[in-house]
């Protein structure tokens, strides 16, 4: 077996920093415990340049993703970044009866596992290598949210998300083993081929699409999608707010990279002839219109400015799942199809959430961190550039036009309407226009209310750097979309050339 290390170096990179960031969290002397959080920094820089130069390196470019690939590692390199940024100087489990347990390094190592393995979710080759990575992101957030904060909403929130998520795994690795059955094999390449010929011959056989169906449910867990969604407020709301914000990208980008690897499996024909019929495709369009309807209603009955985040992070898997179900192949010869257009969203939304969780930790209210509507009311008259901010992120997410957010529906909308799915594209547009009602509540809660309690920031530089980051590119890539949009579009594309080929090519191992 050949392994490609030049595919890995992001990986590699950041799962050294986490061993040494580890490590560095054992030291008595709180000094040298501070620096774990310039070491997960500067690794993820490291990375985010290493995968921004992939692409020259060996044979790399023969591989037909290598562009889904190089989007996945930067998107998880980059936003990490701005997470760390936002987590800056925060004593996690801060008690001063006990400061040995301030600013330990078991909250950067896990961050940076947990993103050396959504960086790897596109490079895999076979369905135990998908499995590994999927439990990679997954098991260190069970571990940052039950010890990011020391009162016992956090355990809560740590037991309900371990469970959910132990079952989440348990329906989608038995997905696995009936594809697995299907195929005779575990290889993306044998996988992608039975399905050819089933599909090719008008049949697929219904242990395909049980395969298939489980794989969506348990990573539904993963995207916060209808019905396994209900966790979703708890444990954002139980969790500290560094570990919200990293919740919000994480799991989430991990759960769709792994619906698009495992649908170019299927070539994205499940609307032809045979047992599938339009099974998959009206079931990711039924997931999607609910998701959306069911995060945007519920979270207009929210104070708790995290549950409402919850709920919008919900309502957003809604719309990317548009892009799902609209697939690839339908817009073929366009620059935008619902493959793009979700990725497009994805790093948008990305943008957007990180931004104001990371205006939010800046701003401490009553408590830890501003959590309810009242703790930020009034905020703009004594922190105008921060609540400025948060509303800039917040008009992003709600569609405003000038922002990334904007563009991100722009393109679901028109990919809906492309592959002939006018009701799809009406329904993103009701629901964005329902979500402007609670995000509009915080910006009014910032600018129209008198301040109930003082207001103290966060003495650290680099929380307000990450939300002016974040803000800055939230704006600029609205007005300037074309590298944001040129990586997601040729990511879309690779996977309609790599569908259309039926091809699966490994970078993990050659």
């Amino acid at each position: 077996m050949n392994i490609n290390l030049h595919g890995l170096c992001p990986e590699i990179i950041m799962l050294a920093a986490a061993a040494l960031v580890l490590l560095v969290g054992l030291c008595p002397r709180d000094g040298v415990r501070r620096s774990s959080q310039w070491i997960a920094a500067i690794s993820l820089v490291l990375a985010f340049i290493a995968a921004w130069n992939l692409g020259p390196i060996g044979d790399w470019r023969r591989w037909t993703l290598w562009p889904l690939a190089t989007y996945d590692s930067m998107l998880a390199s980059g936003i990490g970044l701005l997470t760390v940024l936002a987590c800056w100087g925060m004593p996690f489990l801060d008690d001063p009866a006990q400061p040995d347990k301030a600013y330990r390094g078991e909250f950067f190592a896990m961050l940076l596992c947990s993103l050396a393995g959504l960086s790897m979710m596109a490079k895999v080759n076979d369905l135990i290598w998908l499995f590994l990575a999927l439990e990679l992101v997954s098991i260190p957030t069970y571990i940052m949210v039950a010890a990011g904060r020391g009162n016992p909403a956090a355990q809560e929130a740590g037991v309900k998300y371990f469970f959910l998520g132990a079952l989440s795994a348990a329906i989608y690795l038995f997905g696995f083993s009936y594809l697995y059955g299907f195929a005779g094999s575990t290889r993306f390449t044998a996988i992608a081929a039975a399905f050819h010929s089933a599909l090719t011959g008008g049949h697929l056989p219904y242990v395909a699409l049980i395969g298939l169906l489980m794989v969506v449910i348990g990573i539904s867990y993963k995207i916060a999608a209808v019905p396994l969604h209900y966790y979703a407020p708890d444990v954002y709301q139980g969790a500290a707010t560094p570990v919200t914000a990293f919740l919000s990208f994480t799991p989430k980008a991990a759960g769709f990279f792994a619906l698009i690897i495992v649908f170019n499996l299927t070539g994205w024909k499940l609307s032809g002839p045979g047992a599938a019929g339009h099974v998959l495709p009206d079931l990711l369009m039924v997931l999607a219109v609910l998701t959306m309807f069911v995060g945007n209603v519920l979270a207009l009955l929210q104070r708790n400015i995290k549950r409402i985040l919850a709920y919008s992070s919900i309502a957003n898997s809604g719309y990317m799942l548009v892009g799902l179900a609209v697939g690839p192949i339908s817009s073929a010869g366009s620059a935008i199809n619902g493959l793009s257009a979700t990725l497009f969203y994805l790093g948008a939304y990305s943008l957007m959430t990180v931004g104001a969780f990371a205006a939010l930790i800046y701003l401490q209210g009553k408590t830890d961190a501003a959590e309810d509507l009242d703790d930020i009311a009034g905020v703009a008259g004594e922190h105008p550039l921060a609540a400025a901010g948060m509303a800039v992120c917040l008009f992003s997410l709600i569609g405003m036009p000038g922002t990334v957010g904007f563009l991100g529906k722009l393109f679901l909308v028109q990919a809906a309407l492309a592959a002939n799915h006018p009701v799809l594209a009406v329904l993103v547009v009701i629901n964005a226009a329902i979500a402007a009602a609670y995000y509009l509540r915080i910006v009014a809660a910032m600018y129209l209310r008198d301040a109930w309690t003082p207001f103290s920031v966060r003495r650290a530089w680099a929380p307000p750097l990450a939300a002016a980051l974040a803000t800055a590119l939230v704006i600029f890539f609205g007005l300037f979309p074309a590298l944001l949009f040129q990586q997601s579009s040729a990511s879309g594309q690779a996977v309609q050339t790599a569908a259309i080929s039926h091809k699966s090519a490994p970078i993990v191992t050659r």
